[in-house]
């Protein structure tokens, strides 16, 4: 016999909106063209430095010299955090500017603006966290790890869009994916580690000058591109799946009552 709350669920699930891919890349596509050199100037500024990093710590520093190759390490890992959370953070502003206003209208997406209101330790404690549970999965075995890559995929964007703390943001991003998990997977996940490939395009070890600028080239510049394009396809789609979910809430509660 069906109780009465799953009927209501089973009701919300059949009145749940169509989340349509077609859709959510064209938004991300508008999203970018609106303000594409602003994009690419952030994007190609943090790609360029974290591979620049990178090279310094894998193919310049001697690695003889351990607490050289510790401070270069830790800094370049520094870099890249901060680098990741500030594009994600400012690309979270240009979408709502876009497409999606009423939350948040009084944050700017100037880059000081960004760099002043941007929720800082949140961002990076949650992105530490997700890449811990992302290496602890993936070392029980693969595929665990790519299960929590993509239920926390939307984490960084639910904490800029809901304001949300950190073990709750990682909450809600799973909440949110479970509900079109092989969509996110499509969108996010699918694409993040295809682009992660792009780290091998460049010479493996680059030691004069022109190598480096070869490394930096293709690193920095198509890395940047395709982070960029993925961070704003991220955003759109967290902020529909939020849309789907407040959608879907709406329709229990009338359900219920």
């Amino acid at each position: 016999m069906i109780s009465r709350r799953q009927r209501r669920e089973a009701g919300a699930k059949r009145s749940r909106p169509a989340l349509h891919v077609g859709q959510i890349v064209a938004a991300a596509g508008r999203a970018g063209r609106r303000h594409l050199w602003r994009v690419l100037a952030v994007a190609v500024a943090v790609s360029v430095v974290t591979a620049l990093m990178e090279i310094v710590v894998n193919d310049l520093v001697d690695r003889a010299n351990l607490p050289l190759v510790l401070l270069t390490a830790v800094s370049a890992s520094s870099v890249s955090i901060l680098g990741e959370v500030f594009l994600s953070g400012f690309l979270c502003r240009l979408v709502r500017e876009t497409g999606h206003r009423g939350e948040g209208d009084g944050e700017g997406s100037s880059v000081p603006q960004v760099a002043q209101t941007l929720q800082w330790s949140r961002l990076i404690r949650a992105d530490l966290l997700v890449v811990l549970f992302v290496v602890i999965g993936a070392i029980a075995l693969v595929i665990p790890g790519l299960v929590a890559m993509n239920l926390l995929a939307v984490t960084g964007p639910v904490i800029e869009i809901e304001d949300r703390r950190v073990l709750s943001a990682l909450r809600r991003s799973s909440h949110l994916v479970r509900q079109r998990f092989w969509t996110v997977a499509l969108l996010v996940t699918l694409p993040v580690i295809l682009a992660s490939g792009l780290e091998s395009a460049g010479p493996e070890h680059p030691g004069s000058a022109g190598a480096i600028l070869a490394a930096l080239a293709v690193r920095g510049l198509g890395e940047a591109v395709v982070q960029a394009a993925i961070g704003l396809v991220v955003v759109e789609l967290c902020y529909r799946l939020i849309a789907v979910d407040r959608r879907a809430e709406a329709g229990q509660a009338a359900h219920g009552s």
